[in-house]
């Protein structure tokens, strides 16, 4: 396997910037009760789910920023619509 690209490094270090704050709006989210159990729940697994991905293939830049910014966005979106 060859060295990793500068660019590889740098995407992988924000889309892992993207899912740890993810991450810390879930637990907000959750203790702060403003959305159901449920979403919590589901957006946690969905972390670890896309963490783990992420770990193993996190040379594949393109792949790697649409699962960190794509969780962003469906944490966004889906704690707008259920926000008690």
């Amino acid at each position: 396997m060859s060295e990793p690209t500068p660019r590889q490094v740098l995407y992988a270090l924000v889309a892992g910037g993207f899912v740890l704050v993810v991450a810390v709006l879930v637990i907000g989210g959750a203790s702060a009760g403003i959305v159901p159990t449920w979403w919590s729940a589901s957006l946690a697994f969905l972390v670890a789910l896309g963490v783990t991905w992420m770990a193993q293939n996190w040379r594949r830049t393109a792949e790697v920023l649409s699962i960190g910014i794509g969780l962003f966005v469906v944490w966004m979106v889906g704690t707008l619509i259920l926000a008690t």
